[in-house]
């Protein structure tokens, strides 16, 4: 068997085997393989697909190249495909421990434009989220729920092919998509795993189409391995949350925690609902009715500190919010125009946040820094009122403000009609 022939069987839009599949994956992660020669392949694949088939067996391939965690008790996950201030697992995840089920969550960094939840963590110092496997399996039994990163032992192929993915234009690809996620949710060990599939303008899949078809394959793996699964596709064309940056999304959810109408807690609650539902076989309405009552009564606040704690966080930052907007620049930004506002182009708003990061070399600056939405989408602004804030390592010129102030759309009338839930995927 050999990789020339393999690529050249792909490029002409050919199905790959079982055998043919493992061989890549096996011989590249073992350095058999060139780099340029995986990227050839990777590229056919972007250009001429995979069967369901064929995007199964690479997940299981990949898969098999780590360590897949087991567990003596049913515990779910929930991944998110990326999307700009989605910090709902940190309300997630303590809201379903308090419901009593087991919340194993493996996250990773951040991909591109986009924040990732290993990222956030960062702001309550000392929390270690490279945990080994009985330590995993204790958080989860003590307390209900753990938040750890992506162990090197986990999935080995997926972080090398991402690699050559992130390099060689094939990130947006369905089947290598599909594969990555899945191949590290099924070696994570969660029996129960819920999808968020996002799209829009702040997300890497573009059209509702393309997400649905994403959705519709990754649960069809996760089934096919025996996992209990769901995928809902929510849209992701204006930031989730009014915080964008580490410190101010952290800054957003603890506001949620205490009932700050947003995008954020209003997702986080459908998607905990949705997963309560998905675990123990009860209606939506009563899921929603329990995620709401434990949110309220402060269980799931608490539950949240608690995790942080025994994974040795500092929790000052739960007694003074406040020092999250602290920057070595703020600048407030009025809006120009009055008006209800009909949309805000998250893309646009986290690509400015990443100029910011960049801009710096320094890790708690690069968390200190963001944009802190005043107004949302349905709200009306005057002209002259606070819009937002963005926070900052340096001075942020006038003219640069121009790309946030393109990011928002105005209208006379509040005809908006900003879905967050697009589709369920069962």
């Amino acid at each position: 068997m050999y990789i020339y022939d393999i690529i050249e069987k792909k490029r002409q839009a050919q199905k790959l085997t079982k055998e043919e599949i493992d061989f890549v994956v096996k011989m590249f992660t073992a350095g058999e393989i060139l780099p340029e020669q995986m990227s050839a392949l990777l590229m056919a694949i972007a250009i001429n697909g995979m069967t369901d088939g064929e995007t199964y067996e690479l997940t299981k391939s990949m898969q098999s190249t780590g360590k897949t965690l087991k567990f003596a008790f049913d515990t779910i996950d929930k991944h998110s495909t990326g999307g700009v201030g989605d910090s709902t697992t940190l309300l997630i995840v303590p809201v379903l421990a308090c419901l009593g089920l087991k919340v194993s969550k493996m996250s990773g960094g951040s991909l591109g434009f986009t924040g990732g939840t290993i990222d956030k963590l960062k702001v309550f110092e000392g929390y270690n989220p490279v945990i080994e496997e009985k330590a995993f399996t204790d958080m989860l039994q003590k307390i209900g729920c753990a938040i750890i990163s992506q162990s090197n032992e986990i999935a080995k192929a997926d972080k090398m092919i991402y690699a050559l993915r992130d390099r060689t234009a094939t990130v947006d690809s369905i089947p290598l998509i599909a594969s990555s996620i899945m191949s590290k949710k099924l070696a994570s060990g969660a029996h129960i795993i819920m999808l968020d599939v996002k799209y829009g303008l702040g997300a890497f899949i573009k059209t509702k189409e393309d997400a649905v078809k994403l959705a519709k394959l990754m649960v069809k793996i996760a089934k096919k391995d025996g996992k209990k699964a769901m995928a809902v596709v929510t849209n992701m064309d204006a930031p989730l949350s009014l915080g964008v940056g580490c410190n101010l999304e952290v800054y957003s959810v603890l506001q949620a925690f205490h009932g700050e109408n947003s995008s954020l807690l209003e997702l986080s609650k459908y998607l905990s609902a949705k997963m309560y539902a998905l675990a123990t076989g009860e209606s939506f309405n009563e899921a929603k009715k329990k995620v709401t009552e434990v949110l309220a009564s402060g269980k799931a606040f608490a539950k949240l500190k608690e995790m942080l704690e025994f994974g040795g966080a500092n929790l000052a930052v739960f007694d003074n919010p406040d020092g999250l907007l602290i920057s070595d620049y703020v600048l407030k930004c009025n809006s120009k125009q009055g008006g209800y506002i009909t949309g805000i182009d998250a893309y646009k708003i986290a690509k400015f946040v990443q100029h910011l990061k960049n801009e710096t070399d320094n890790d708690k600056q690069k968390l200190r820094c963001g944009i802190l939405l005043n107004k949302k989408i349905g709200d009306y602004v005057q002209e002259d009122e606070l819009l937002l804030k963005v926070f900052s390592a340096k001075k942020v010129k006038q003219e640069d403000l121009e790309m946030l102030y393109d990011a928002f759309t105005f209208g006379e009338k509040n005809n908006t009609n900003h879905k967050l839930v697009l589709e369920v995927i069962k």
